[in-house]
C-alpha cells in the first residue's frame, strides 16, 4: 500500500549509473517523495547551493571523488539523513560508512521498496527531531525556539550561533569565534566575547522567557547544547 501521508521531505539521489538514477528518482517521486538526481559529487555540491534537502542517497562509486570523503567533510549534511548505497559489502566498508556519517548502508542491488521504507522511517525521525529543535534562519537573522518563538539577532550574534550550530553540543574554541568575527585573537580582550554572549543570553531570556542553551566551556570556548537546525533560505 502507498503510504504517502507519511512522506514529506526532499531527497537528493547521487548515482552515476544513468538508468539506475532515473529508476530510483522516478520511483521515489511516484511514492510521494520530492526527489532529484545528480550523477557526480560536483553536481551534488552545486545542487545543494540552491536547494534544501532532508536526506541524501549516496552511491560511493562516483567518477569525481570518494563519496565517503565528500560525506565526512560536508558540514551541510551534519543534520540530514544519509543512506549509502554501494557494491562494497564487507564489515569494514560498513564501519567506514558509519564513521563518515551514514545512517544506513545498503548493498546493491537495493530493492526500491526497501529504500522507500527506510526513507519514510528516517523522515519521521528527522521531523520529530526538528520539532524539538531550535531553528537558526540565516536569511532573516532569527533564532526560533522549539515552541516557535523568535528572537531577532545582530550580525555578530548570527555569526556566533551559525558557527556553534555546525556542531551542536561540541565546544568551539574561543579563538576560532574571535577570528570568525573578524578580530585578532592576540589583541582581542576576552571580556568582549563574554559581553557578546551575556547580552545574547539576557536578550533571549527577556524576549523568549527561557534560557538560551549557549554554554560556556571554561578556558576553552562555547557550545550550543541543544539540537539546532540551520535554514539558509
Amino acid at each position: 500500500m502507498n503510504n504517502k501521508d507519511s512522506t514529506h521531505g526532499r531527497i537528493l539521489v547521487i548515482e552515476d549509473e544513468s538508468d539506475l538514477l532515473d529508476a530510483v528518482v522516478s520511483y521515489l517521486n511516484l511514492e510521494g517523495f520530492t526527489a532529484d538526481g545528480v550523477s557526480s559529487l560536483g553536481a551534488a555540491t552545486n545542487w545543494m547551493r540552491t536547494h534544501q534537502l532532508d536526506v541524501v542517497v549516496l552511491d560511493l562509486g562516483l567518477p569525481d571523488g570518494d563519496g565517503l570523503a565528500w560525506l565526512s567533510g560536508n558540514e551541510q549534511l551534519k543534520n540530514k539523513g544519509v543512506i549509502v548505497t554501494s557494491g562494497r559489502s564487507s564489515p569494514a566498508d560498513r564501519i567506514e560508512g558509519a564513521r563518515a556519517g551514514a545512517d544506513n548502508y545498503l548493498v546493491k542491488p537495493v530493492p526500491l521498496e526497501e529504500l522507500g521504507s527506510l526513507l519514510r522511517n528516517m523522515l519521521r525521525r528527522l521531523q520529530t527531531e526538528t520539532a524539538q529543535a531550535w531553528t537558526l534562519n540565516q536569511l532573516n537573522w532569527t533564532l526560533q525556539t522549539p515552541a516557535g518563538l523568535r528572537l531577532k539577532l545582530t550580525h555578530s550574534e548570527l555569526m556566533l550561533l551559525s558557527r556553534l550550530a555546525e556542531q551542536p553540543g561540541k565546544t568551539v574554541a574561543r579563538k576560532d569565534l574571535v577570528n570568525l568575527l573578524g578580530h585578532d585573537p592576540d589583541n582581542y580582550a576576552s571580556r568582549r566575547m563574554e559581553s557578546l554572549v551575556r547580552r545574547l543570553r539576557n536578550k533571549a531570556e527577556e524576549t523568549l522567557n527561557q534560557k538560551l542553551p549557549l554554554e560556556t566551556v571554561y578556558t576553552q570556548g562555547y557550545a550550543f547544547a541543544s539540537p539546532i537546525v540551520v535554514e539558509a533560505e
